[in-house]
Formats: structure tokens, sequence, C-alpha cells
């Protein structure tokens, strides 16, 4: 057998973050960091270790959202996903992947993201491609959870959330729709504000989202996304989504060749 044979392959989904790094959203150290990584035959590892974090995070009186992802070698569409927030949950996550013991997957992920009252902890994504009205950039943003979350939107919402739009870089949103849950501790006036600060920490990093954006560009697709979350003032562009991940892959992987071997 060709030695080559025995490295499992490296998942689309990580070789989607790894162009975020490449193009200077965070470090190889920072993206290791922030995502945890077990092969299939280690999963029981994953809940004893975000076991050990919420009960770090319980003595600091700190509260986490850990989401947990199951990762094919391959992309096939949303992948499988469990929520946890208290030890509560653990064992519905075990029940989770016991269910999914069968599933083609090859490693389970998870990060967490700080959600406790102490610090500011806000999610979203932003759209970017022609539109009816003109405005470029669609942007949906919730607080104390995960962006993923934005696929479940509904009446009965559990999170603040805020749609806005606008024209292009430098101009302001146009808030087109608020939900505040009634048993959020936000204000209204309080969750338009901390929108407008969260959109003017994206438009700080305006320069490096618009480099990665003309790359996309170049692919001509009608529209695609960014996810981002802010927490205590640090904003991460957490993924992309684009109509061709892999076409955009091949030529990122490509470029960065062409980068390092002039």
């Amino acid at each position: 057998m060709n030695r080559s044979e025995l490295v499992p392959p490296v998942p689309v989904k990580w070789r989607k973050y790894l162009a975020l790094v490449d193009f200077g959203f965070q470090s190889a150290d920072e993206l290791a960091a922030e995502i945890r990584r077990y092969p299939k035959s280690k999963v029981h590892r994953l809940v004893s270790d975000i076991s050990s974090e919420i009960r770090h995070d319980s003595r600091r009186a700190r509260r986490g959202l850990y989401v947990v992802k199951l990762v094919p070698a391959d992309l096939q569409g949303q992948l499988p996903n469990f929520r946890v927030e208290q030890s509560s949950q653990l064992k519905q996550l075990v029940a989770f992947l016991t269910a999914h013991r069968g599933v083609n997957y090859v490693e389970a992920w998870y990060c967490r993201t700080r959600i406790d009252s102490e610090v500011f902890s806000v999610a979203g994504r932003i759209v970017f491609g022609a539109a009816d009205t003109g405005r470029t950039q669609l942007v949906e943003q919730l607080w104390r959870g995960s962006p993923r979350l934005l696929e479940t939107y509904a009446d009965d919402f559990a999170l603040p959330y805020v749609r806005a739009s606008r024209y292009s870089w430098g101009w302001p949103y146009s808030i087109e729709h608020v939900h505040l849950p009634r048993k959020s501790a936000l204000s209204n006036l309080q969750m338009r504000s901390e929108f407008g600060y969260s959109m003017r920490c994206i438009e700080q990093e305006r320069e490096k989202i618009a480099t990665f954006c003309a790359f996309l560009d170049s692919f001509s697709f009608k529209a695609y996304s960014l996810e981002y979350k802010i927490v205590a003032s640090q904003l991460r562009i957490i993924d992309w989504d684009t109509p061709n991940d892999k076409r955009v892959l091949v030529s990122q992987e490509i470029r960065g060749q062409t980068d390092r071997f002039p």
C-alpha cells in the first residue's frame, strides 16, 4: 500500500478555513486553537474536553456556546451539528454522536463562543451580490449565538436579531427588520446601538475583507456570503460560502503555490 493512502484526506471544510488564513483573517495557530478537531474514532475525547471546558467556565462564572460539527472529507450541504451550553446537554450530545455513527464523516469538530452577559458577543452573515434595489450588502446579525442559527429564524426566534442592507462599502446600513424576544435583556435602543458598533468593527476591516471579496468576485457568482462573530470587540471572519466552493479552493491553492514559488 502506498504510504500516501494511509494519510487521511484533509476535509474540504478545513481547506476553506485555511483560505481565510491565506487572506490574513487569522493565523494558523489561532485557527487551530479556535476549532478543535477529532478523528471519528476519538469522539469520546471531544465529549470529555467539552465537559472540562464547561466546568472551567462555571468556575469563572462564564457561559460558552459549543457547536459540534460532523465533517466529511467532501462537502455535502449543511453539516450535522449539535449545540451545547451546559453540562446537562452532554448526554444528548453523546446520543447525537451515537445516532450519527453510521454517517460518512471523518472528523468531529467543536468551537466555543463566549456568550455570557459580561462580554459583548454577536454573530452574523453578510451576503454580497447584485440586488434589484442596488443594495449589494445584506447583513443578518444575532446576539449570543451561532451564525448557523440564522437558518432557523422565525417569529418565535429566541435571540435578538437584526436584518439590514446597504449599497456598498462606506454607506450606512438601512435596518429592515428587528426582532427582540420578550425576555431579552436588550432594549431596542441598545440593540440598534450595538448593531451600529458591530458594523463599524466590520468597516474597520474593510481593506482585508474587500481583498477577499475581489477574489470571489473574479468567479462571477451572483452572490456569496461571509460569516463573522465579534466577541469582546474582536472581529473574526469564521466562514464563507459560494455557489461553487471547490472551484474557489482549487484556484486559491494554485494562487498560493504561485505566491510561494514565483
